[in-house]
This record gives structure tokens, sequence and C-alpha cells, in this order.
């Protein structure tokens, strides 16, 4: 896999933690550190309304990545 493909998906990981850290501040009655425990479906939506902007742009980001990706591999494909 391609490094930059690596430390994008290691950033994305650190920056939806801490976005989910936040979260879990903002909703006490989510139960994270319960072993088994999953989120109600009325937390589970509230979890997606508050990420759905981090989420979109972490798409946008891995899809510019993957534009770049292609163009380079077309590239070396074309001289080779």
């Amino acid at each position: 896999m391609d490094p930059r493909r690596i430390a994008l998906n290691r950033r994305h990981s650190r920056e939806m933690g801490a976005l989910f850290t936040r979260f879990l501040d903002a909703r006490p009655d989510v139960e994270s550190e319960v072993h088994g425990a999953q989120m109600t479906d009325e937390q589970d939506a509230a979890w997606s309304e508050f990420s759905a902007e981090l989420l979109r742009r972490h798409q946008a980001e891995r899809s510019a990545l993957a534009d770049v990706l292609e163009a380079e591999r077309r590239r070396c494909d074309a001289r080779g």
C-alpha cells in the first residue's frame, strides 16, 4: 500500500477517535466502556449526525488521493 494512503488512514483514524471522544463527552448516556455494550438506535443516529461532516471530509480526501495515485500509475504505465 502506498505510504501516503497509510498516513491518510492513520490520520483519519486519529481524527475519528478524537471526535468519538468528544461525542462521548457530550453524551454521558452512551456506555462506551462497558464490555459488549451497544449504542441504542437513537445514540447511533446521534453519532451518525455528529460525525457526518468529518466522514464527508474523509471520503473526499480518500477520493482525491485515489485520483492522484491513479494518475501516477497511468503515467508510469504510459512510460512503460
